[in-house]
């Protein structure tokens, strides 16, 4: 019998999936991973994938960045302490 389960640690992901969870478009995802902001693909015959966990640690760690932000008083654009936008004199 064959087991259908993938220890999603190393699950591989493929570009159009990735794209789709980060909201990146080719060109970006591209670009940042040449910059070294991204994870590296994984080359897989004539294709490439993305490690499932690296791609979730990704975004978990922008996730963190924003709460940090917040917690020290940024609003990022968001809504000011008087109900306007932020950054904006009432």
């Amino acid at each position: 019998m064959t087991s259908t389960y993938q220890n999603p640690a190393s699950r591989l992901l493929r570009r159009s999936e990735v794209m789709l969870r980060v909201g990146m478009a080719k060109s970006t995802l591209y670009s940042r991973i040449s910059a070294g902001n991204f994870p590296k693909p994984v080359p897989v015959g004539c294709s490439v994938r993305w490690v499932e966990s690296e791609v979730e640690a990704w975004i978990s760690e922008r996730i963190a960045e924003r709460d940090k932000d917040a917690a020290n008083g940024g609003t990022s654009g968001g809504i000011g302490t008087d109900g306007g936008p932020s950054g904006i004199a009432a």
